[in-house]
């Protein structure tokens, strides 16, 4: 298999408890982002420890508890001060630990159930179903839950790519995602992966008529692979006062890629991803304190509020039909649906029936 440093394999080490073992994935000295990331799996019932600031927690299989929170796949936590995860057999989790932003809430609950209910007039915010992807966006840059090395904030997405058959062809006649993230790094750390999935990264020089790659390196749930060109870097191109960093394609026949991906800094506004172009987020000072934004923030703050309730008090095990967030939840979440079944009505029956699964 051809060598990259952008690709990461898991490296398993054992606790001295033998209940559980961990896998270093970054590390806030040597990447660019500044923090640390950690998978632990769970062969016996244990608590495995997380010291430091703040930090990031995600299941990627299995049940946990944090404090008197219990999570499973689906449920995030953004918390501060050190962390104590009690797993059972077969619990795999990942960390992010980093810096905590000043005056943020000691802990933040977000359940994907309570997100996909997060919309504003042109669509959804948090819960995002394409053609190419779904996208579950639990942190982004308004909610500063976590600080990289620059001070800002980076963003936390659980993102699955699906089958990329039938998707426009690239320069070798492959149906490709294409992506190029010149406006920030992104590690990617994959965990549940079935077909064929591969990634390519470009070589310098870009060159949208004819982009030059490297080979094709497989991907399994056992990788991270890393957009790592950090911004002003020896390697990054500028052209026309724009930065050119990051290109990238993903192509998976027959299967789809599930994994946490984190951006430096985090994305906000609207997503840019169109079929068959190297589609990215955009810099954030096009975004930032624009008129449309600050109307976006101000829907953020309710429907943020909603989810945040919600997901607390489930993760507490707590009544939630009594709540008034709970009726703004199913009429919200209505009408979401609905959003989402026009969206799989307008595409083509080979299309529709990749995606429809995951509408679900």
């Amino acid at each position: 298999m051809p060598h990259d440093a952008r690709v990461i394999r898991n490296q398993w080490t054992p606790d001295a408890s033998g209940a559980f073992e961990r896998a270093h994935i970054l590390d806030r000295d040597v990447h660019p982002e500044g923090l640390d990331v950690v998978r632990v799996r769970f062969s016996s019932e244990a608590t495995a420890r997380f010291e430091g600031d703040a930090h990031l927690v995600s299941l990627l299989r299995g049940t946990a508890r944090v404090a008197d929170c219990a999570m499973d796949a689906t449920t995030h936590l953004s918390i501060v001060g050190d962390v104590e995860l009690a797993g059972r057999p077969g619990t795999e989790a990942i960390v992010v630990t980093g810096r905590a932003p000043e005056g943020r809430a000691k802990l933040v609950v977000r359940q994907e159930r309570f997100m996909r209910a997060a919309l504003d007039d042109t669509g959804p915010l948090r819960w995002i179903l394409t053609p190419q992807y779904l996208s579950r966006r639990v942190f982004l840059h308004h909610d500063a839950a976590l600080l990289s090395k620059s001070g800002a904030p980076v963003s936390w997405f659980r993102t699955t790519m699906f089958d990329t058959t039938g998707l426009p062809p690239n320069d070798d006649g492959e149906s490709v995602f294409r992506m190029s993230y010149n406006h920030r790094t992104e590690p990617n750390f994959c965990y549940d992966v079935t077909g064929h999935a591969r990634v390519r990264f470009a070589l310098h020089p870009y060159d949208d008529a004819a982009q030059r790659f490297g080979p094709w390196i497989d991907l399994d749930g056992e990788t991270t692979y890393h957009l790592s060109e950090a911004r002003g870097g020896p390697e990054v191109e500028h052209r026309d006062g724009r930065p050119l960093r990051n290109r990238h394609e993903v192509a998976n026949a027959g299967g789809a890629t599930t994994l946490y991906c984190l951006f430096d800094p985090a994305p906000t506004g609207v997503e840019q991803h169109r079929p068959g172009t190297y589609s990215e987020y955009g810099p954030l000072d096009t975004v930032l304190g624009t008129e449309r934004y600050e109307a976006t923030l101000k829907r953020f703050a309710e429907v943020d509020a909603m989810i945040d309730r919600l997901s607390l008090a489930a993760a507490r095990g707590e009544p939630l039909e009594d709540l008034n967030a709970w009726t703004t939840y199913e009429a919200e979440r209505a009408r979401g649906e609905a959003m989402r079944a026009a969206m799989l009505a307008g595409l083509d029956d080979a299309r529709r029936a990749i995606v429809k699964p995951w509408a679900d």
